[in-house]
């Protein structure tokens, strides 16, 4: 009852992972999180990635930024149809998530990451 929501979300990575899955499904995991605890849990996220025997990742987002260095592969959706898949460096790109997101989306990456300018 006392936990912010980003204890709440690292606490239910941390019990997901006891069970030691070979695949872990994160949908939109930081919807409800202040900036510091996202970028607290995507930390976390990165690290259980990197670690030999961790389970393989798919992590649903909205967020382009959310995607860590550790993801290799995305897949992007509009209206349930896909627009493109494969290699995260060949997906995430100015044309595809402009399709994507119905939206004239310029990429500019950073930190490791990526983060979107509409």
């Amino acid at each position: 009852m006392t936990l912010s929501e980003g204890e709440k979300q690292k606490t239910l990575l941390a019990r997901a992972l006891m069970s030691e899955p070979e695949l872990l499904v994160l949908d939109e995991p930081c919807a409800g999180l202040d900036l510091k605890a996202r970028e607290e849990f995507l930390d976390a996220v990165q690290e259980m990635c990197t670690k030999k025997g961790g389970p393989a990742l798919i992590y649903v987002t909205h967020h382009i930024e959310e995607i860590i260095p550790a993801i290799t592969h995305a897949l992007t959706l509009r209206k349930g149809k896909v627009v493109a898949s494969g290699r995260k460096e060949d997906v995430l790109t100015n044309e595809v998530l402009s399709e994507t997101f119905e939206v004239p989306i310029e990429l500019h990456k950073g930190k490791g990451g990526y983060g979107p300018w509409y």
